[in-house]
């Protein structure tokens, strides 16, 4: 009896580890509170860090992402097609960056915290 439940909480405890482990190998650039209405947030990034992937993860309550811009050194800009909401503990999709390894200058998001109650979500940014 007590090797199968040393077996089960180390299936548990790997299955664990095994679903954080991708979310270890992005870097978190930035963490934003959003309330309750149309929110629009600057993220400045200092430096010269090239990215070529990112994604943005949702906290405690649900997000409407309304629009998403991304800002390059260079002065080039991406636009992100993003009417959609993200619901706690997930992500939006992995967005590719036009042009490869990119240095970000700033990213301009517009989004509102959505559920029924006045309340407020955390939006995570994450890059590779």
């Amino acid at each position: 009896m007590k090797k199968s439940l040393i077996v089960a909480a180390a299936a548990a405890l790997i299955s664990t580890v095994a679903s954080v482990t991708p979310a270890l190998a992005w870097d978190e650039i930035a963490q934003l509170n959003v309330r309750d209405r149309v929110d629009v947030d600057t993220v400045n990034l200092p430096g010269n860090r090239e990215f070529s992937r990112l994604k943005f993860c949702v906290y405690r309550h649900p997000v409407h992402f309304i629009d998403i811009d991304i800002w390059f050194r260079n002065g080039g800009h991406q636009d992100i097609n993003t009417r959609f909401q993200i619901n706690p503990r997930e992500c939006t999709r992995v967005i590719d960056l036009d042009g490869g390894r990119r240095n970000i200058d700033h990213i301009v998001l517009k989004y509102e915290e959505n559920s029924w109650k006045n309340r407020t979500a955390t939006v995570r940014v994450f890059a590779e």
